[in-house]
This record gives C-alpha cells, sequence and structure tokens, in this order.
C-alpha cells in the first residue's frame, strides 16, 4: 500500500530503488521539488531522512541517501493565472478540439535550481533554450522576486481592490495605484536589497511590464489569500530593512500594512470564511482560522485599539511591531483616514 504523503512515497521509491541495485552509489536520484516554500529541497531531504528513522531502516539506506542522491532547492518564477474560462470556447475553437487542462500563463518564465553539485550536464535545460539558472545559492534570486515581485503584489492588491479594481490590469491602469506600486518597490524595497542597484531596477521594470499584461487577468483576491503571512514574509523584511537603514518608516509599505488592517475587517466568518464588504457588497476574506478568528474580535474595535491588537500580535508577525518607533501611530492615523474617507480618498489625502 503506498504511503498518503508525497514525501512517504518518495521514501519508499527511493528504499525500493536502494534495495534494487544493492546500495550501488551511482545509482542515486537527482530530485527537484516545486513545492512553494523556502529551501524545498532541504525540508523534503529532512523529512525523507525522518521517515526512514521512523520506519527502521538500515543505516546504508541514508549514507546512499547521502552520498548518491542530490535534493535540489528550486524556485519558479511564473505567474500562471488558471483557466481561461471567457476565452476558452473561442480557443478550442482554434485549436480544433476542448483541452479541459488549458490554462494561461505569462510568457515570463524562470526556474532557479539549486544544488552542491553541479547537474547541469545531466539536466541540460538552458542549451535547449529554457530559462533555467542551475547554481550553488539561489538565495538572491529568491530575495529579488519575494522582495520586488511577491512584495509588489502584496502591498498594492488588498488597497486597489478597496480601490474597486478586481485585476492587477485594472489597478495599473489606476494612476493612483500604479503610481503607489513604483514609489513602493523604487523608493522603499530596492534601497533595502543587496544585489547591484541596476540589476534590481532592471527586474523591477520587468514585473511591471509583466503586471501590465493585457492578456493574463490576475484577480486581486485571488492573490489576496493568506494576506497576512505573505505580508510578513514578502514586505516586512523590507520594511524593518528601510526602517534600519533609513531611521525612518517606508511610507508606502507602512500603509499597506494599515490596507491590509482595512481589508481584513469583518465580524463574520462563513464558510471558512471572514465576510468583508466593499461598497455594499460582499467578498471572501481567506486565512488560516486563527488568523480569520482574530480579525473577527478584533477589527471593529476603535481605530487605536484596533491598530495596537494587531502590530502587538507576535503570532502574526513574528515580533511586536506596536514598539518600533512611530509605527503604531502611523497605522492608526492612516486606518482612521481609510475609515473616515475610503480608500481612494485616503490615498489621494496622504499620497496626492
Amino acid at each position: 500500500t503506498p504511503p498518503r504523503s508525497y514525501p512517504g512515497k518518495l521514501t519508499k521509491l527511493l528504499y525500493e530503488r536502494y534495495q534494487y541495485f544493492k546500495g550501488a552509489l551511482d545509482k542515486g536520484v537527482i530530485i527537484l521539488p516545486v513545492e512553494l516554500i523556502d529551501d524545498n529541497g532541504i525540508h523534503l531531504k529532512e523529512c525523507v531522512h525522518k521517515l526512514s528513522r521512523l520506519w527502521g531502516l538500515e543505516e546504508g539506506f541514508e549514507h546512499w541517501l547521502e552520498e548518491a542522491c542530490v535534493f535540489t532547492s528550486t524556485l519558479v518564477d511564473r505567474i500562471v493565472t488558471g483557466y481561461p474560462r471567457e476565452e476558452a470556447e473561442q480557443i478550442f475553437e482554434e485549436l480544433g478540439y476542448r483541452d479541459s487542462m488549458l490554462v494561461t500563463g505569462e510568457p515570463f518564465a524562470l526556474w532557479v535550481i539549486e544544488s552542491e553539485r553541479d547537474i547541469s550536464k545531466e539536466l541540460p535545460l538552458p542549451a535547449a533554450g529554457l530559462p533555467v539558472i542551475f547554481t550553488d545559492n539561489q538565495k538572491p534570486y529568491k530575495q529579488r522576486k519575494v522582495r520586488i515581485l511577491n512584495g509588489a503584489h502584496t502591498s498594492f492588491v488588498l488597497a486597489s481592490y478597496l480601490c474597486g479594481n478586481d485585476i492587477v490590469l485594472e489597478s495599473m491602469e489606476d494612476e493612483l495605484i500604479f503610481r503607489f506600486m513604483k514609489d513602493t518597490v523604487f523608493g522603499e524595497i530596492i534601497p533595502t536589497l543587496t544585489l547591484p542597484k541596476e540589476e534590481l531596477v532592471d527586474f523591477a521594470n520587468a514585473v511591471i511590464t509583466r503586471f501590465k499584461n493585457p492578456y493574463v487577468k490576475h484577480a486581486l483576491l485571488s492573490i489576496s489569500l493568506n494576506s497576512v503571512s505573505k505580508w510578513r514574509a514578502r514586505c516586512m523584511p523590507s520594511f524593518l530593512g528601510y526602517l534600519e537603514k533609513e531611521g525612518k518608516l517606508p511610507e508606502h509599505l507602512t500603509f499597506s500594512l494599515a490596507a491590509l488592517m482595512a481589508f481584513y475587517t469583518g465580524s463574520e466568518i462563513r464558510d471558512n470564511a471572514l465576510i468583508g464588504h466593499r461598497s455594499g457588497e460582499e467578498y471572501r476574506i481567506l486565512d488560516d482560522e486563527a488568523v480569520l478568528e482574530f480579525f473577527k474580535e478584533n477589527s471593529g474595535k476603535e481605530t487605536a485599539d484596533y491598530a495596537h491588537a494587531v502590530l502587538a500580535n507576535v503570532d502574526l508577525w513574528g515580533q511586536d511591531l506596536s514598539v518600533l518607533p512611530g509605527v503604531q501611530a502611523a497605522i492608526t492615523s492612516y486606518l482612521a483616514d481609510i475609515r473616515a474617507l475610503g480608500m481612494r480618498g485616503a490615498m489621494e489625502k496622504i499620497f496626492g
């Protein structure tokens, strides 16, 4: 009976291979995980070793895993928005057949593969013209992608949605949101990164071009999934880095956190979603159960109390943000403007 989990299935497969080839070191496997977590290869390898010990497999197998197998860590960068419902019938007519697996993806793509051993000759994807980079350190590429591409998304999508936009392209055509996004990326994110500035600026400009792709209809509510953990992973490092480097708050990133609090405002959880409201219509806020319960209990409080509750919640951010100089006052002020003037009115007041 195969194990339920992927790491379990992989462990069983590798053990069967190890036994069949009697532990031959030239019969190892190169594993390329693509789970969207940091250091996915390292974590997968840890899972396989743990299962091996739990199952009481021999030490020789663990030695074979170390010496014969390669667990790479990989980073994928491509915006894939899913099934193109609006265009599907037209595409089927052009193709001459129906394809239920049809999916929309942008032309840009990048796959970074990190391993201690050079495997580029065994998997010569770049030679085939594919956008693949083999490296022994993916972290600079990861930081660039997460902080600029993902960080830009997370910093503007919630504010943009509450301004009345539904997809990324609409946001890029909205002068107020577009300017906010550019000022965030070039003025507050790039100054905190370590790669050469010219390379970062080129990547940022490419990201903007990708956001403006008229064929990719990337829904803001889809991007909003788990925004609390996304803000912590994607925006908070730039937020803290800017504060440390410049000795002052990054205005746009600070506002993006206030926008998150405004978006996560609701008093009812229904079908595993906190129910928010935009212009009198409901929208679904999707996140971990504990996160939704916290905002359900706190988002109706007075502005200052709500701001403090969110900022001081160590479970959300890994630290107490309320103790950072000026943060609570700024967030309270921004949130008060959003509640009084609406998101667009607040942004026009603050950012012109």
